[in-house]
């Protein structure tokens, strides 16, 4: 699967979920934010994908920058970052601080085997 997969399908797995709104950005006018949507009781959402294989993990700049894009560019409710890989310690830190829900490889296929993100629920 390329990256431009990885995000359709993250934007397919969003709309089965309940989400309507679902937009892929365009590459180079999304600022840091791959997908948006809104969720079935209408919080914003937004997602970064990243498509990593071997031993690569999310680094704490990564994440960074996309808590910037999503709380400080777009102001959203729901910031997601979906990964195929894991997260380093620092990454995953920033991502608890910040509120950004983080999903791995393992978390993306049980997601895309029909289970549902808990944070797509209405509260």
């Amino acid at each position: 699967m390329t990256w431009q997969q990885l995000e359709h399908h993250v934007a397919g797995l969003l709309r089965r979920d309940g989400c309507t709104d679902v937009i892929v950005r365009q590459r180079n006018r999304d600022r840091g934010i791959d997908i948006t949507a809104r969720t079935s009781d209408g919080r914003t959402v937004a997602v970064q994908c990243k498509k990593y294989t071997g031993h690569r993990v999310i680094s704490s700049a990564a994440m960074q920058k996309f808590a910037g894009a999503a709380r400080a560019v777009l102001h959203v409710d729901v910031p997601l970052f979906v990964a195929t890989c894991n997260y380093s310690s620092e990454a995953q830190a920033i991502a608890d601080l910040s509120g950004i829900i983080t999903v791995n490889l393992e978390e993306l296929e049980a997601w895309s085997a029909d289970s549902r993100l808990k944070v797509l629920q209405q509260p």
